[in-house]
């Protein structure tokens, strides 16, 4: 065999092992995730859209997802806001399955979740590290934040995380998504740390604003689901 086979040979096995690794990294992200048992169904085209505005969302969660390599330059995210029930979790759930389906590495959680993985590094029996849990954070393509502004947290302890945790995010500009049922004025008060809202200004430059302004759609959705089911699935 020449040198000129053999160096074709190292490259195409470092491809090969690259691609593994890259397998094994979006699998770890996809376990360590907090998603609904029916995430797979969770897809633009299963998307039912019940309003122009909605159908507009749809279109520019698309576009975000179909040009990622390019938000990822700038760190640009999303901030999905409106009413409980308008579908800001199943649109947040169809970018992760989208953008898994071209290899990037998605990981979706909580800010409680990601504060429960830094509480389980307190104990001796765990060999996690606070280490770790930022190095998924930054190794994560894409962060998927649901539900901000739920959590109890403290006015010590978790205050300081929390801004740890989101200029964390500004600095190494990374890709987030934050989904919220809280207005304007409410997640800047749960955003406030020690009275510094440089936070939340910084992040209101990097994330692009989507309004979910229709109602709840949870009834009509429950409706139809026993509709379907004492007409026998018709």
């Amino acid at each position: 065999m020449d040198s000129n086979n053999k160096i074709k040979e190292a490259i195409e096995a470092t491809k090969q092992l690259k691609k593994h690794e890259l397998k094994e990294k979006i699998k770890y992200f996809l376990n360590i995730s907090s998603l609904p048992i029916k995430w797979k169904e969770r897809t633009f085209e299963n998307a039912k859209i019940l309003s122009l505005e909605e159908k507009k969302i749809k279109q520019r969660l698309e576009y975000y997802c179909n040009h990622f390599k390019e938000a990822q330059k700038n760190g640009l995210g999303l901030y999905l806001c409106g009413e409980v029930g308008t579908g800001k979790s199943f649109y947040s759930i169809c970018v992760f399955n989208e953008l898994l389906k071209n290899d990037f590495k998605v990981y979706r959680t909580t800010l409680n979740g990601i504060y429960q993985r830094i509480q389980s590094t307190f104990s001796n029996f765990n060999n996690l590290t606070e280490e770790q849990v930022f190095k998924d954070l930054l190794e994560a393509d894409l962060i998927i934040l649901d539900d901000l502004g739920k959590e109890n947290i403290s006015e010590t302890w978790g205050k300081s995380k929390l801004y740890s945790i989101f200029n964390f995010f500004y600095e190494k500009e990374k890709c987030i998504i934050i989904s919220t049922n809280l207005e304007s004025e409410q997640i800047s008060n749960f955003m406030d740390t020690q009275g510094n809202d440089a936070l939340i200004d910084r992040f209101r430059e990097k994330l692009y604003i989507l309004d979910f302004l229709w109602e709840s759609r949870r009834d009509k959705i429950g409706n139809q689901l026993f509709k379907e089911f004492w007409n026998g699935g018709k």
